[in-house]
């Protein structure tokens, strides 16, 4: 069974400090300057296409005016125009190479359009330029993150932290961090603390979800998973997380609400489908589980787990030649895959093909790096 496992990473505030300089007393240039404070008005309001608007008659009227590319730049971020925010902070920096607002805000832009190399260099200009707020290094450690330089982000995020100490996005970057390197404690540790700081922080909850549903803590995992319902009722990603949450505690009814309420959702997502089927195979509703095992392979055709999935409800059933069919299916797809190797090798002992049983349980030692399986496999193969 698949577990998704998404981090935000993008909840970042830009940086727009109001500089304006005067630029004389001709009425062209208190015209730009007006049209500047008008589009930092509308920034401020979330009114990103009148502040683009202003933005752009402040530069017409002043084609030098570094700061109304800076501001257009954060307008067209907002917007998601992330290429259009690059040339207008790569036209600030042109035009005043000293700021280091402009290299940190670009930095963000190249960070949304997934090129952490650049945005790590755009950061580092900035810090050097003087910039010591604690975003820059907010935005480095996650562009540290997505090259996963793993010890360089939590050193950029602590520092994020020091210098910020009530910004929760730097602790629920950080806690993404604890979560990839499977340090769950720490990672809750860091999402409650945003929590503490943003009560209605929805990564925070999503994640202290997820992290929790990792120790198996699954009715901690059910609480946050139902506060992050209430933030946003309208993800998929989340009734999953807390449908296998419910399955695997045995409460198989909210299970299914949740598992039915991923594919009203998102009718295409095979991983709904497949713990849908294990529900079903659960309450020995084998139609019905067989019918969703066969729904995931239609919606993914080259995704070993949905083969694995659909032979183990055939060997539920007592069908072990379909099963060995799926799992050699899966095999093909996934040739180091254990998990296969493993069922189908316990198949064969069952079966009482020996020679068969020991080449899968064999494999299961060669390719596996699941501690527990690779016990059970060394267990069967001592049997034989």
């Amino acid at each position: 069974m698949t577990y998704h496992c998404f981090f935000n990473f993008c909840n970042f505030v830009f940086l727009l400090m109001i500089l304006v300089q005067t630029y004389g007393s001709t009425k062209m240039l208190q015209e730009a300057e007006d049209y500047y404070r008008f589009g930092l008005t509308y920034l401020y309001r979330g009114d990103y296409d009148l502040a683009i608007e202003a933005f752009t008659k402040a530069i017409q009227l002043k084609p030098d005016y570094w700061e109304a590319y800076d501001g257009r730049g954060v307008a067209y971020i907002y917007k998601g125009n992330f290429q259009a925010a690059i040339n207008d902070f790569s036209e600030a920096i042109r035009l005043n190479p000293n700021s280091p607002r402009a290299y940190a805000n670009r930095g963000f832009a190249y960070l949304h359009l997934g090129k952490p190399e650049n945005a790590i260099s755009d950061f580092d200009q900035a810090i050097k330029l003087g910039m010591d707020d604690g975003k820059v290094y907010l935005g480095r450690g996650t562009a540290y993150i997505l090259k996963k330089e793993y010890q360089k982000a939590i050193a950029d995020l602590t520092e994020a932290i020091k210098r910020n100490p009530k910004d929760p996005d730097a602790y629920v970057n950080r806690g993404a961090v604890y979560m990839i390197l499977k340090d769950y404690e720490q990672a809750i540790d860091d999402f409650t603390q945003a929590i503490n700081i943003d009560p209605e922080f929805f990564s925070a909850y999503y994640n202290r979800g997820k992290a929790y549903l990792e120790k198996k803590q699954y009715k901690q995992a059910i609480a946050d998973f139902t506060e992050a319902i209430r933030l946003k009722p309208n993800d998929y990603k989340i009734y999953h997380d807390r449908g296998i949450a419910y399955l695997t505690i045995g409460d198989y009814d909210k299970a299914l609400d949740d598992l039915n309420q991923v594919i009203k959702l998102k009718p295409d997502d095979a991983d709904a489908y497949i713990a849908r089927s294990r529900v079903y195979l659960e309450k020995n509703d084998f139609e019905r589980a067989l019918a969703d095992a066969n729904k995931a392979i239609e919606l993914t055709p080259n995704e070993p787990s949905t083969y694995l999935n659909r032979g183990e409800i055939y060997e539920r059933i007592g069908n072990y030649k379909q099963a060995i069919v799926d799992y050699t299916k899966a095999i093909e797809l996934k040739p180091d895959f254990d998990k296969a190797y493993f069922n189908r090798g316990m198949l064969y002992l069952k079966l009482k093909e020996k020679e068969k049983a020991k080449s899968d349980l064999r494999k299961v030692l060669e390719v596996s790096k699941d501690p527990a399986l690779k016990v059970a496999a060394e267990v069967a193969l001592k049997r034989l």
